[in-house]
């Protein structure tokens, strides 16, 4: 039995979208780890500035540096399969953080809300930006990150940190959870 030429079109194009479908899948399940911990830093260090406001920088330092530690050893981990990686992710920490120091040099004084809702709409802007390569839960994600934290900030400025909490932190450990079930 011999295939037609569009046969031949329609099984080659149903093999591409699985491909695409299957690679998608991939990056979702590495990406679920590294939100859930993530989300996990975001629920303890929101919390916690709420509940100590006095100790927040000693807080979100330990926070940040453990969960950036952990993630490098996971893409270390994983650069044994993927080569070249984890020095990439590492470096794109630092420019992050190198963009965050120099803004709120230049931006200073700000307040505690203001620079609250920086860190999450940073965020959720990089999270859509990378959604466009990698996939609409990302474009999805990143949406409700800088909704969320805006809705948050004009409309609960009372309940601010604990809202960032449980909407930005519980919703990046659904979203990991979310990116699992592909």
């Amino acid at each position: 039995m011999f295939l037609s030429s569009k046969e031949a079109a329609e099984t080659l194009s149903d093999v591409e979208r699985a491909a695409r479908r299957s690679a998608l899948a991939f990056g979702y399940s590495k990406a679920s780890p590294n939100l859930i911990l993530w989300g996990i830093v975001w629920v303890i260090g929101y919390s916690g500035t709420d509940l100590f406001p006095a100790h927040w920088r000693t807080l979100w330092s330990v926070l940040v540096v453990t969960a950036i530690v952990i993630s490098a050893v996971r893409w270390r981990r994983r650069d044994r399969t993927e080569p070249g990686n984890s020095w990439r992710m590492l470096g794109l920490f630092a420019i992050v953080f190198a963009f965050v120091a120099a803004t709120c040099a230049i931006l200073w004084p700000v307040r505690g809300m203001q620079f609250g809702a920086f860190a999450p709409l940073l965020t959720g802007s990089i999270y859509a930006g990378v959604g466009l390569w990698m996939g609409a839960r990302y474009v999805a994600l990143g949406a409700l990150i800088v909704a969320f934290t805006l809705g948050s900030y004009f409309y609960l400025p009372e309940h601010f940190l604990l809202s960032m909490a449980v909407v930005g932190g519980g919703g990046m450990i659904l979203a990991g959870l979310w990116f699992r079930q592909v």
